[in-house]
């Protein structure tokens, strides 16, 4: 490969890797995806992120999964209708989890 072409590529790829975002932004970003849409350098570098980590490919599914799953389930109950003996219950299980 000439060498022109070789430090070409090479700055294509910094070019394009300082676009993609951590993983753990990536991360964010798939989150903040479910409640608004992407500005788009966000949404820009974020698909250049999944295009090259499919661990984070597979955290999107996972978490796009369970918004589906949670907003077509019919049984939310409402903290409200829990009786005062099962709020307790569920404070002090947070609290200590042991």
């Amino acid at each position: 490969m000439p060498p022109w072409l070789a430090s070409s590529l090479n700055a294509f790829a910094r070019g394009v890797c300082g676009l993609s975002p951590s993983c753990q932004e990536a991360a964010r970003l798939q989150s903040l995806a479910l409640d608004r849409p992407l500005r788009p350098s966000e949404r820009l570098g974020l698909r250049i992120h999944l295009a090259l980590c499919k661990w984070c490919r597979a955290y999107g599914s996972q978490i796009q999964f369970l918004n589906t799953a949670a907003k077509s389930s019919d049984q939310h109950l409402p903290a409200q209708s829990l009786s005062p003996e099962a709020r307790e219950r569920l404070r002090r299980a947070l609290r200590d989890p042991s």
